[in-house]
């Protein structure tokens, strides 16, 4: 078996896992988990600092409050990190306001499919907030997306990496 066969078997086996804990999926849709589902390394997710910066990852960064009189434009980006040799992706919100959340969405068969991995909220007015992180893979059908929303804003995503 390749390298690259064995990597989407364990993705698929962790997509597998998190569906059948009790996760209701929809299909074609989204498979909501809480915040809880991707912490403390459950599901292969794995806990970051909101102070993780890493590298922007793939698509363009989105914005919420584009035109906020007090200056905090929330912006919506995917990151990458190098943790123990190994990429892992996350959704970042950088100026969010109370009450915004963040959180990342990941798919395994090119995003018909996804699992929610969050929303994790913000509790103070311009402090970085990060969802938890994922290994990435290269596999075309193994991607992410970054999504954030709150304070009456319509939900923004990135493209899919």
């Amino acid at each position: 078996m390749t390298g690259r066969r064995i990597a989407k078997l364990a993705c698929t086996a962790a997509a597998g896992v998190l569906l059948a804990g009790g996760v209701t999926v929809a299909m074609p849709g989204t498979a909501l988990a809480t915040a809880a589902d991707c912490e403390r390394g459950s599901n292969g997710f794995r806990d970051i600092s909101d102070s993780t910066v890493g590298v922007p990852a793939g698509p363009g960064d989105k914005l919420l409050r584009p035109n906020d009189p007090q200056g905090l434009v929330g912006r919506i980006s995917l990151r990458a990190v190098s943790i123990d040799n190994k990429i892992y992706g996350f959704a970042a919100l950088a100026v969010p306001r109370t009450g915004d959340d963040v959180w990342m969405d990941w798919t395994l068969n090119g995003r018909d499919v996804h699992v929610q991995c969050g929303p994790f909220r913000a509790g103070r007015d311009g402090i970085q907030l990060t969802s938890a992180a994922k290994v990435t893979d290269n596999s075309p059908n193994y991607r992410f997306r970054a999504c954030g929303g709150g304070g009456g804003q319509a939900v923004q995503c990135t493209d899919w990496w």
